[in-house]
């Protein structure tokens, strides 16, 4: 009889395979990495991943749904603050924090080559879509409390706030992971409090 294999050896083990997949895709890109790349960076058969993941496609499933994971619990924190503009705030420099983390060069190759595969991968683009359109709605309702409580003054439209925010923590993401920049990360985070501030004046 094989011996029982603990859930909690089962979550370790697919963790342990999505942090190779993660390093493997950042890589050498989602294209030309394999099963076979991606076993022998996690050091188990290529059997052992077929009991988690299906395809490649399924691994970039269950990294949205870890990247979900984070999501919510900045959005959480975010939608109990008292000030809704705070909780815009939260978000867009829980974004630029992100870029602290150790694995932050791969995480960003990662996202770089998931992107480029939305444009031609249903699969990929249904996991994403949904992944983006969460965001987007936590984030376009708290820009939408911040307006209704005054942070926000009528001279700037929902929708360019959204847009300019969201680029804003985009872009030192890209900053960060792309072209090597490192900017402090105690001015970026006083520049959002500056730019937040100055959203109540129009």
């Amino acid at each position: 009889m094989a011996p029982k294999v603990s859930a909690e050896y089962m979550r370790e083990r697919r963790g342990e395979i999505l942090d190779a997949a993660t390093k493997v895709f950042s890589q050498k890109g989602f294209h030309v990495a394999t099963l076979d790349d991606i076993s022998t960076e996690a050091d188990v058969s290529k059997g052992s991943i077929y009991i988690h993941f299906e395809s490649k496609e399924a691994m970039i499933d269950g990294l949205s749904q870890l990247w979900q994971t984070i999501d919510d619990e900045v959005f959480e924190t975010a939608e109990t603050m008292p000030r809704a503009i705070d909780g815009v705030a939260h978000v867009v420099k829980a974004t630029i924090r992100r870029s602290q983390r150790a694995d932050f060069k791969d995480s960003i190759r990662l996202g770089m080559f998931v992107w480029a595969e939305v444009l031609i991968n249903p699969a990929v683009r249904k996991s994403q879509s949904k992944l983006g359109e969460e965001w987007a709605r936590r984030f376009t309702a708290l820009v939408q409390s911040a307006r209704d409580q005054g942070g926000i003054g009528p001279a700037y439209s929902t929708d360019s706030v959204i847009s300019f925010l969201g680029s804003l923590g985009g872009g030192y993401f890209l900053s960060r992971g792309v072209w090597d920049a490192n900017p402090d990360l105690a001015d970026a985070e006083k520049l959002v409090d500056s730019f937040i501030e100055g959203l109540s004046q129009g």
